[in-house]
């Protein structure tokens, strides 16, 4: 009888504790999801789009691959109407998204230049955000995200679906709300030049640029780096993602409204004659892979561009000091960004039409 009795209170007491520990599994669940939930209906921050006009919301602005805890690496945001696009994805993109009050699966649709560490890099801590809001988001809103890219795109994303899947995967094996492990990346390759994207808010064209001239020519059929043109409703906006001097960009950003830059500073940068190979080897990538202030202004100039913001930023300077760089051969507006700084195009002026002039957004 009295061994009956223990064993009777063992077995309550492991139904207890199952009981519990699925309790708690539940909170768990809930309190993510939960959490995801406050989180879009009150992002922090500014509000994160405009409802109508161009928004452009500079997420990084510090040239890599070194790290500085003042400016996150690049990426941007290109809104359309309240429709975010992304260019870039450096290191910290998915926290200054975070900053800005922007879900990171409310983007549907990425663009990387090339596939630097400091352009790329940050690409899988937005997909694992994005893949969190599949499974602990309502049911039903599994979707696709997608891509677009150079050549290794696709290795890029397949790479980092791969870093998320193991963790998930415990999750899933836990069943603590993961419910399947599907692939939601879709990457697209960009390997030539014209037309690369085009849906009812934006048309996207792409040109090589200058950024991997000096690499071995067996390497560049597969490790290629753009330049991108998008149009909307409100005007014409070039990203020349990181480049020398380039005919073929010039000629991407002819009337642009913007030109988002990326600038270089070269001083203290070492000249190649008397330096180390590895030295010269930097000092000619530095100079004629990259673009110093004069051949910034020359180029936006003969582009005959409205106006030129700058992010990017490499070399010792100030924002006014790569200004006034750029304004020595460039007559238009130049603007200086800075890590979560939004740009206005096409808003209303008041009177029934839309500003063209790129400003700070108010």
């Amino acid at each position: 009888m009295i061994k009956s009795e223990r064993s009777s209170i063992k077995l309550a007491r492991a139904e207890l504790r199952r009981a519990f520990t699925l309790a708690i599994a539940a909170a768990l669940v809930l309190s993510m999801f939960a959490a995801r939930v406050v989180a879009q209906q009150r992002p922090a921050g500014r509000p994160a789009v405009t409802k109508k006009g161009d928004e452009i919301l500079l997420l990084g602005t510090h040239g890599g691959p070194g790290l500085t805890r003042e400016r996150s690496e690049p990426s941007s945001l290109l809104i359309v109407d309240g429709r975010p696009y992304l260019i870039d994805c450096g290191i910290g993109t998915m926290r200054r998204l975070l900053d800005a009050g922007v879900p990171s699966q409310t983007i549907g649709t990425i663009f990387i230049t090339h596939d630097h560490p400091d352009h790329a890099l940050g690409l899988v801590d937005v997909l694992a955000n994005d893949f969190l809001s599949l499974d602990f988001g309502p049911r039903g809103a599994r979707r696709t995200f997608n891509i677009y890219g150079p050549p290794q795109t696709p290795a890029l994303v397949s790479a980092a679906y791969d870093y998320i899947r193991i963790p998930y995967s415990i999750f899933a094996a836990e069943h603590l709300g993961v419910s399947t492990l599907v692939d939601p990346f879709k990457a697209h390759v960009i390997d030539r030049h014209g037309l690369v994207y085009q849906d009812d808010k934006i048309r996207v064209t792409a040109t090589e640029n200058t950024h991997y001239q000096l690499m071995a020519a067996k390497y560049r059929a597969r490790m290629k780096s753009f330049a991108y043109r998008f149009e909307t409703p409100y005007g014409a906006i070039v990203f020349t993602g990181d480049t020398g001097p380039s005919a073929a960009v010039e000629k991407l950003a002819t009337g642009a409204d913007v030109l988002i830059s990326e600038v270089i500073s070269v001083a203290g940068v070492p000249e190649g004659r008397g330096a180390a190979p590895n030295q010269s080897a930097l000092a000619a990538h530095m100079r004629m892979e990259h673009l110093p202030t004069k051949d910034l202004g020359e180029m936006a100039t003969r582009a005959q561009v409205k106006a030129v913001l700058m992010h990017h930023f490499v070399g010792a300077g100030s924002g006014q000091q790569f200004v006034e760089g750029v304004k020595k051969y460039y007559s238009g507006p130049v603007f200086a960004g800075a890590d979560l700084q939004r740009y206005c195009l096409g808003t209303p002026d008041g009177n029934g039409g839309a500003v063209r002039t790129l400003a700070e957004c108010k």
